[in-house]
């Protein structure tokens, strides 16, 4: 929609050139440093139109090509971030499963030796009990 109001605008800003030139059709001199030419004005107001939108057309078309080739540079950096970042991320996620993973292992070691303890401690405390209640029956009947 933008596109076609400059368009528009474009096509009338063009046919007010045309009627002005139109409206001015006599001749006057047009002075080139060293030699001096008539020339019907409608030539020359569309001539002078011409070459500043040939201008126009250069510098903003320079512009254009290098905001254009910025705008690639850009997208072509964001989507190598992107990708890096990816990579960063798969990367920290599995170093961070594997620490997880290590902590999981240590624990677990932790628990089976406590447990191994435990186990050991309960069977000297059932031994000394059987062996107390061994030696005082023994003692009792002596």
């Amino acid at each position: 929609m933008r596109k076609q109001w400059k368009v528009f605008l474009g096509f009338i800003l063009v046919l007010l050139i045309v009627i002005f030139a139109l409206s001015n059709s006599q001749e006057i001199p047009v002075n080139f440093l060293v030699k001096k030419i008539y020339l019907s004005l409608v030539l020359v107001i569309i001539g002078s139109a011409l070459i500043g939108a040939v201008v126009i057309l250069l510098t903003s078309g320079t512009t254009l090509f290098q905001q254009r080739k910025e705008i690639k540079e850009l997208k072509a950096a964001l989507q190598e971030y992107e990708v890096n970042n990816e990579q960063k991320l798969a990367d920290e996620k599995a170093r961070f499963q594997r620490e997880q993973e290590n902590e999981i292992a240590v624990l677990k070691a932790n628990y089976e030796t406590l447990l191994k303890e435990k186990d050991q401690a309960l069977t000297v405390k059932s031994g000394e009990s059987a062996e107390n209640t061994t030696t005082n029956t023994m003692d009792y009947y002596d």
